[in-house]
């Protein structure tokens, strides 16, 4: 009777231990294949943003925005480079370059240092209209504007036509945050 009932008792025992033991596993299966689905859902995130300026939402993950994201924020920055008078341009230019990481900021400072000091010597104020954005590639942005200059101050005497021109703009979209790689002029082909 005594063997019987340790027979028994040990026989109840291996069953509570084979169990718990499989739900020890099971709970750690499901806790593994839960963190990987949040981490998955976490990462691929999509969150739409209509900035108030603006009346066109774009979606953005943590590491890229949409086509529609990346037209706005090309259109702002051609807004802080080439919509400019003389008593703006260095606050423009500024602002801008806050976009721009480190390693890229001297190149543009130049190319922007010219542009200020013709604006200023000539007194001139550009207003510019947008004709097209085309992507080229991701964050590469090619953007199609017409310049109209006027004069504030008299110092150009000449007729001042309209421009067109080309910029490209590489961009970054990393974590929320909007870097300007390149902000260039195209120039046009010309054939002979």
């Amino acid at each position: 009777m005594k063997m019987d009932i340790k027979r028994s008792r040990d026989k109840y025992l291996r069953l509570a231990f084979i169990g718990m033991g499989s739900f020890a596993v099971l709970c750690t299966t499901a806790t593994i294949l839960s963190s990987s689905l949040a981490w998955h859902f976490y990462s691929t995130q999509r969150t739409i943003t209509t900035p108030m300026p603006y009346n066109q939402p774009f979606s953005s993950d943590a590491s890229s925005a949409d086509t529609a994201g990346m037209n706005m924020f090309a259109t702002s920055f051609l807004y802080l480079r080439l919509n400019v008078s003389p008593e703006n341009i260095d606050s423009q230019q500024k602002m801008l370059l806050n976009y721009v990481p480190a390693q890229s900021r001297d190149a543009l400072k130049k190319a922007l240092d010219v542009e200020a000091d013709r604006i200023k010597k000539g007194g001139l104020t550009w207003r510019y209209d947008v004709r097209a954005l085309r992507m080229v590639s991701p964050g590469v942005i090619d953007a199609d504007v017409v310049l109209h200059p006027s004069t504030t101050n008299g110092n150009i005497t000449t007729e001042l036509k309209e421009q067109a021109r080309t910029y490209r703009l590489r961009m970054r979209y990393e974590n929320g945050i909007i870097n300007l790689d390149e902000m260039s002029e195209l120039m046009p082909v010309t054939t002979n």
